[in-house]
Formats: structure tokens, C-alpha cells, sequence
């Protein structure tokens, strides 16, 4: 499987208060990076993520995230020249 969003790819997003598992997401890490990735598995008040490439992970995949923190849910990846794809 391909990731659904590759690298220079404009993403449209909406600030969320609540997540779903499967949801692209787009959040701030504590030394103010952006990360692009998918919610793995959710409880009450932790989150971890995933990747979609299978063949890389990240430092941020599988470590459990705090629920409040603010997402930013990714709807729509623009890819040049012209190409859309839904999320």
C-alpha cells in the first residue's frame, strides 16, 4: 500500500477537538515540529500514531500522545500538477 500523502503534498485541514482511529492528522510537537500521521489507537486520555509507508517509521510512531493536545484533521492532499485526493 502507498501512502495516501507524499512528501511536498499541500494538505487542507480543520482544528478538531475529537479524533477518530484511521484520522490523518496534523499536530505540534513539543520542539514545534509539525507531524503528518495517522491515529493508530485511541483511549481516554492517550493516542498513538502510525505510519502509512510501511517500509519507515518515525520516532513518533507508537509513543502515546495526550489527548489534549490540538489536531488539525487532514481532508484533502493537493499534489502538483493538479491532482486532489481526499483523505
Amino acid at each position: 500500500m502507498l501512502p495516501k500523502i507524499r512528501h511536498n503534498d499541500y494538505l487542507l485541514t480543520f482544528k478538531v477537538k475529537k479524533i477518530e482511529k484511521n484520522n490523518i492528522i496534523v499536530s505540534l510537537t513539543g520542539d514545534n515540529r509539525f507531524i503528518v500521521k495517522r491515529i493508530r489507537d485511541i483511549s481516554e486520555k492517550f493516542f498513538t500514531l502510525s505510519s502509512d509507508n510501511k517500509m519507515t517509521e518515525s520516532e513518533f510512531c507508537n509513543q502515546k500522545f495526550a489527548m489534549d493536545k490540538i489536531f488539525y484533521k487532514a481532508v484533502l492532499a493537493y499534489r502538483y500538477p493538479f491532482k486532489f485526493n481526499l483523505l
